[in-house]
């Protein structure tokens, strides 16, 4: 009996320690269970959801983008509308020795001057761009002349259109002086002349050549003159052609201004117009 009872006895003590011993495992396929770690949540959703994460620490301000440009506070005042000032007088012409004047304006630094006739009969204006002789009287020599600048050698040329009466002659001046001057004369009839005015003994116009030229635009009609003085020689030119060259061995005007001309003669109206005036070296 006693033996029983200590086997009944042992048998009941194996059974109360393996109790107590299976107590202490996880049955986790993957290893000895963590006790830190989170279980993880799966959720059914119709897309997949990122992750939850618990943020660690406070976010930081949003880091602000300076504008690429500043808008204004306000709207800018209106600007007055501006007049552009008015001139009071008519512009004063470059002074220079070599240049084209196209009487645009009447020019400040040019004179006239009416050496044979009556001043009164003579109207010398600028108009659309053009210096405008107008005569109405007879045998009448009127002329402008450049008082800026005296010269010794010097090339002349003119532009002209005639207007009235076909009984006129356009002239060009150099070396004009108080000893005196040398000019080209061309008539709207076809003829020339070349002349050397001496001052001095009352001497007066002295003919050097004179002559008749087919290059000559006769009528209402344009041409253009030139003429040279260098040294002793004076040219005449007529719409691009040389006429004549003549010396002048007697008189010898040395230096002095430079201008144009419109003679009348046995009719009037005289109006001749010059589009430009163009001074050079010869």
């Amino acid at each position: 009996m006693q033996s029983k009872s200590i086997k009944t006895l042992s048998a009941i003590l194996m059974v109360l320690v393996l109790s107590t011993l299976s107590c202490d495992f996880s049955f986790d396929l993957g290893g000895a269970k963590d006790p830190t770690a989170t279980p993880e949540i799966l959720q059914v959703t119709s897309a997949p959801l990122e992750p939850v994460t618990e943020p660690t620490q406070e976010p930081a301000e949003p880091a602000v983008v300076p504008p690429t440009s500043i808008p204004p506070t306000e709207a800018p005042a209106a600007a007055e509308p501006t007049q552009p000032p008015v001139p009071t007088d008519e512009p004063v012409a470059e002074s220079q020795p070599y240049y084209t004047e196209e009487f645009d304006y009447v020019p400040e630094n040019w004179y006239y001057d009416v050496l044979v006739g009556n001043e009164n009969k003579a109207d010398i204006s600028v108009a659309d761009g053009k210096l405008i002789f107008t005569i109405e009287d007879y045998d009448t020599y009127a002329y402008v002349f450049y008082e800026d600048y005296s010269y010794t050698d010097v090339y002349i040329e003119a532009s002209t259109v005639n207007r009235g009466s076909n009984d006129n002659m356009v002239t060009l001046v150099c070396r004009y002086s108080d000893t005196g001057f040398y000019e080209v004369n061309i008539t709207n009839g076809g003829l020339y002349y070349i002349y050397a005015y001496v001052e001095s003994m009352d001497v007066g116009y002295v003919t050097l050549f004179n002559g008749g030229s087919k290059n000559i635009n006769m009528g209402l009609k344009s041409n253009t003159f030139a003429m040279t003085c260098e040294g002793n020689e004076i040219s005449l030119y007529v719409n691009g052609v040389l006429e004549r060259t003549v010396e002048d061995n007697k008189y010898n005007m040395p230096e002095g201004l430079i201008g144009v001309g419109v003679s009348s003669f046995d009719a009037t109206p005289v109006v001749v117009a010059f589009d430009y005036v163009f001074i050079d070296v010869p």
